[in-house]
């Protein structure tokens, strides 16, 4: 009985762990649609330089990285600037210009905030990956992802302390399995509706999108078990 009491208790708190950290994903992704929106109004700074202009920042080549095996690729400029230069910045590809840097090369930093946006040198530009643009789009995909799994573990942890004594003499309840399963299902639905957001729509079509994939699923997963189909469905007795 304790060992089900305390499995619950450490359940319980990650589910509520990943609730909270859900929670906040989810709380905060207005302020991240506020600053891709400012990013994208952003015009280069007149006078004295504002955080929301775009300013230019000389910076100094270190040295570069380029590896294009596959599934191990990296565009890494390494940078010597002042703040907030980034000492390695992703640059996404080797196109157009990091693959002409070397050592030593004297190059301009666009900066917005405290994002790298871009590199440039003798009238070449390439954009880097450090931007805000996506970030609403993906930070929702996680949190839509840990609130089923937190749900679902909080949930489970609960059901374990306050019946340890009934599933230390009778095991853990059958129908945890399927419910962990659709919770697992739910989560990995982010991953396209975080894609699909990315691609076609900002964080509302990954909402809705999350929605109508985790729904279909938990719907299919439900008329499974109530035709019997699952693994975990009672076995018809043999005529006698």
């Amino acid at each position: 009985m304790l060992r089900y009491r305390c499995g619950g208790v450490c359940l319980a708190l990650l589910g509520l762990a990943l609730l909270l950290v859900g929670a906040v994903g989810v709380l905060i992704v207005p302020d991240l649609v506020a600053d891709e929106r400012a990013f994208r109004a952003a015009r280069p700074c007149v006078g004295a330089a504002t955080g929301d202009c775009l300013r230019s920042v000389p910076a100094t080549v270190r040295g570069t990285l380029i590896r294009e095996q596959p599934r191990n690729y990296a565009y890494v400029l390494e940078l010597d600037g002042p703040r907030p230069v980034p000492g390695d910045l992703d640059m996404g590809g080797a196109d157009p210009l990091l693959k002409d840097l070397r050592a030593g090369d004297r190059v301009t930093v666009t900066l917005w905030r405290d994002y790298a946006i871009a590199v440039g040198k003798d009238g070449v530009t390439q954009y880097s990956s450090d931007s805000p643009e996506g970030e609403p789009q993906v930070i929702l995909a996680l949190a839509l992802a840990f609130l089923p799994l937190g749900a679902f573990a909080a949930h489970a942890g609960g059901k374990l302390v306050v019946r340890a004594r009934d599933y230390a003499a009778q095991g853990p309840p059958g129908h945890l399995v399927p419910l962990g399963k659709r919770a697992l299902g739910a989560a990995v639905c982010a991953l396209p509706a975080g894609l699909f957001g990315l691609w076609w729509g900002g964080p509302i079509a990954v909402a809705v999108m999350w929605v109508l994939l985790a729904g279909a699923l938990w719907v299919l997963t439900g008329r499974r078990e109530t035709t019997g189909g699952g693994r975990h469905a009672r076995p018809l007795e043999s005529p006698r």
